[in-house]
């Protein structure tokens, strides 16, 4: 019998650590970052192209004093500020009829390069706080990284928020440092809360409060677009990023559903909001001279989607399908046919399938090297995104080849760092040879693009290197977005096992043992340790289950009943009488069980 209660113990333990380590995927963060100076070393240590074929891409305006371009880090910057305009939960198939003043009307006739229309595919969990880690450093959030976040935490990882403060502004061909301004959602200061020169947070935990960041938003957001950076800035507070990020829809559709007056009404608001931002961009383009325009990016998304009963944080249809906008002022002279890449064309490369209405899909962590290359940045070192053609402002195929094979050159050297002081990864020589061929068709391109025209080998070597970035975000998700199912099952196994074998001796006892035990249930104390582990039950399963708005209180939500938890271990430790540790050792399983519980909850609310 001794055994048997010491047995049982090891076996819980065996059996949960062999389910969490397979359920909880686990990534390591690297401690490194991305530098300006790195496209020749990309480019002439991972790719292999000869001191001739670099200087053809980085051309004349690269300065071997500072490793860097002198207009920007890799390759030159293409915009002078960018606007980004998060709506919170903002669904594809909703932004396509409920915005038509903002969006609608200026993708009304057709798409063009200067204003597009994109499903934009988060990965789950579909939650604000993984969703914004990935939108800046184009890397996956495993299950173990929401596990060790609740609640949010700083951003330890490289991204392109971060390298636009920490890059030197002479490398990127501007006067003064970057200047970053933001309003809304207090996620943001919680990821990044030094980063932003001008900021107004807002709290989003109440849900039931539909207007109160919004409204914060709306008064803050005229003040900040005066100050946007424009070409010839003469004035060091001006704005390169600003970022406002809209509440209401989110809390509108947790509290109301997404179909409903309150939901319509709440779209006409965000459609003004950003129409009159738009306009600002492209007023301003009117007022300046034609050769000194500014070229403004302005971005407008929705970090998730929503269930048709307004939740999120999963992987449905509609909680991953969200909406990404993009929009050039006219100052980037993006409409001129004759000097852009076809917008088509930009399609056909970028190999993805068309959805709804024939609108291009991308994935959500695509945006950071896209945004990284138009800034004039480095890319983030763990980033898995790969460049979207038809976003980057090129009028140049040797552009957009140059982009794409850097991308490339950075995320193959991350997968292989990470393989020789990480863990080992996967299918490396199979994506090796598709990066070989792609770097092989480039350089022959290069080879026959002596005369300055383009050719065709470089839309081909732009699709080689797309399918690789596509294929390597493919492994990514792989090793570190999904289960590992055998894990699972056979730790599962175990703790069937144990729970069987704890269970059926009970079974089995006599009735005087089981009258005993009602007695003592009946006692005050047995019946508070019940009472109290019913709630616990009840809180957890209930609600924290089904709903996905306590990501901000989570931490303190889990606290309070781990503490609970705790205090009635503590009354049954104490309540012990003859029989020593070996009467607690039957509890062991549950006590550890309850803990793997908490954090299973804590995992998918939110």
């Amino acid at each position: 019998m001794r055994l048997l209660d010491w047995l049982i113990p090891i076996l819980t333990i065996i059996g949960l650590y062999w389910f969490s380590s397979s359920f909880f995927l686990a990534k390591r963060s690297l401690p490194h970052s991305s530098s300006c100076d790195e496209a020749h070393s990309l480019l002439t240590e991972v790719l292999k192209l000869e001191p001739s074929e670099i200087s053809s891409i980085l051309g004349e305006d690269y300065d071997d004093a500072t490793g860097s371009l002198r207009n920007g880090c890799w390759l030159p910057r293409k915009v002078d500020s960018v606007v980004i305009l998060v709506v919170d939960a903002m669904r594809f198939d909703f932004s396509q009829y409920s915005l038509p003043k903002s969006i609608g009307s200026r993708i009304a006739k057709r798409q063009t390069t200067s204003s597009q229309l994109l499903q934009f595919v988060a990965d789950p969990p579909t939650v604000t706080m993984q969703r914004l880690k990935g939108l800046t450093t184009g890397s996956l959030p495993t299950f173990a990284d929401i596990s060790g976040n609740m609640g949010g935490s700083t951003m330890d990882e490289d991204s392109w928020v971060q390298q636009l403060k920490n890059t030197d502004f002479k490398h990127r061909g501007l006067k003064y440092p970057s200047k970053l301004g933001f309003v809304g959602d207090d996620t943001w200061v919680d990821l990044f809360p030094v980063l932003f020169d001008e900021s107004y947070p807002f709290p989003s935990f109440n849900t039931r409060d539909l207007d109160t960041v919004d409204n914060g938003c709306l008064k803050e957001l005229p003040n900040l677009m005066k100050h946007v950076r424009r070409k010839n800035s003469h004035s060091p507070q001006d704005l390169e990023l600003v970022i406002s990020h809209f509440l209401g829809v989110d809390h509108v559709g947790h509290t109301y559903g997404p179909f409903n007056e309150h939901m319509d009404a709440k779209y006409r608001q965000m459609d003004e909001a950003l129409s009159t931002t738009l306009d600002l961009l492209d007023e301003e383009d009117q007022e300046e001279e034609e050769g000194s325009k500014s070229c403004h990016l302005a971005l407008i998304f929705g970090d998730h989607g929503m269930t048709n009963d307004g939740n999120h944080g999963g992987g449905t249809d509609e909680e991953i399908n969200a909406a990404l906008f993009v929009h050039f002022s006219k100052g980037c002279h993006l409409d001129d046919k004759d000097r852009t890449m076809p917008l088509e064309k930009a399609a056909e490369i970028m190999g993805s399938t068309y959805v709804q209405d024939k609108f291009q899909s991308m994935n959500q962590i695509d945006l950071v090297p896209t945004i990284s290359i138009l800034l004039g940045l480095p890319i983030p070192y763990q980033n898995l995104g790969g460049i979207v053609p038809s976003l980057l402002a090129s009028h140049d195929v040797r552009e957009t080849a140059a982009a794409l094979a850097l991308n490339a050159a950075q995320v193959w050297r991350y997968f292989t760092i990470y393989s020789q002081t990480a863990n080992r990864l996967p299918n490396l020589p199979e994506l090796e040879e598709q990066l070989k061929d792609a770097v092989s068709t480039y350089r022959e391109a290069l080879r026959h693009n002596e005369d300055g025209k383009d050719s065709n080998a470089f839309y081909t070597a732009c699709g080689l290197f797309k399918l690789f970035l596509v294929e390597a975000s493919e492994l990514g998700h792989r090793v570190w977005t999904r289960f590992d199912t055998v894990g699972m099952a056979g730790g599962g196994l175990i703790l069937a096992f144990v729970v069987l074998a704890t269970l059926l001796p009970l079974l089995l006892l006599s009735k005087s043992f089981l009258a005993a035990q009602k007695q003592q249930i009946r006692n005050s104390r047995g019946l508070l340790e019940n009472i109290l582990t019913l709630i616990y039950v009840v809180f957890h399963c209930g609600m924290l289950s089904f709903s996905n708005s306590y990501i901000e209180a989570e931490q303190r939500i889990v606290m309070f009943m781990m503490t609970t938890l705790g205090g009635v271990i503590f009354v049954r430790l104490n309540s012990t009488v003859a029989g020593g540790n070996a009467r607690i050792l039957p509890y062991v399983p549950s006590v550890i069980g309850g803990v793997i519980f908490v954090r299973l909850n804590s995992t998918v609310a939110g």
